[in-house]
């Protein structure tokens, strides 16, 4: 007969369910970090495209083309609800294209909901 002691084993009990209570606690800033990166980028897609719809339309009337043509193109070119804006004096062209820029779905549309536009000026050629 041994006069060993028996091994002892402990469990602490504090550390059961601590993945599940970190998880919880990190996953709405996970989303809300989601939702910030999606609404950057989609305001910079955005922009993108007022500027490159501003610059097509102004070089297009700058070269001659109807303005109703060259309009048409900047609203194909840009987000819906886009207002496009000519003005052309003393042989300079301006094309102002601005639209209220939300997030894709409509999500939070008066919270992040941002006012965006962009111009571009081009010189009347004459032929």
């Amino acid at each position: 007969m041994s006069l060993l002691p028996l091994p002892v084993t402990t469990r602490r009990r504090g550390d059961h369910g601590m993945a599940t209570a970190e998880l919880a606690v990190v996953t709405p800033v996970l989303v809300a970090l989601g939702v910030l990166l999606l609404w950057t980028a989609s305001l910079g897609y955005t922009q993108v495209r007022l500027t490159d719809a501003a610059r097509e339309t102004a070089r297009m009337i700058a070269r001659g083309d109807p303005t109703e043509v060259a309009e048409q193109l900047a609203l194909d070119q840009s987000p819906a609800g886009s207002v496009v804006e000519i003005d052309q004096d003393d042989g300079v062209v301006v094309v102002t294209v601005s639209v209220r820029s939300s997030l894709p779905g409509g999500w939070f549309d008066d919270v992040v909901g941002r006012d965006l536009d962009a111009s571009a000026v081009a010189a009347v050629e004459v032929p």
